[in-house]
């Protein structure tokens, strides 16, 4: 007769447990997806309280409404060192490290 077969009569024999069953029986099964956070509205909503409108036009001294900035005219801004003076449109305009941040930030966000 073999282990754990019930030929020779109705009475069937239990396999004996292993330790592996015992240390996960009784455990909550985990969630293996990832959770979503509950804010998810924009795509910038780290920095949404943190900008105004228009801030970089008024830095670089152009118009709300005139022609829209381009990624052509933005990128050779970051490479003006700090505290000095450069033209952008026939303005004169002093680089500062929060005028590169809002640079970088609308390059970013022109992608």
């Amino acid at each position: 007769m073999a282990y754990g077969s019930a030929k020779a009569s109705n009475i069937q024999v239990k396999k004996p447990e292993t330790n592996e069953k015992k240390i996960f029986q009784g455990g909550k099964a985990r969630d293996t997806k990832a959770k979503k956070s509950k804010k998810e509205d924009g795509l910038f909503t780290e920095t949404e309280g943190k900008i105004k409108e228009g801030g970089l036009r008024r830095a670089l001294k152009i118009k709300t409404d005139g022609e829209p900035l381009t990624k052509k005219e933005l990128s050779p801004l970051l490479k003006h060192d700090n505290d000095k003076t450069f033209q952008f449109r026939g303005n004169s305009i002093k680089m500062t490290d929060k005028l590169k941040k809002q640079i970088r930030l609308a390059l970013n966000m022109m992608k």
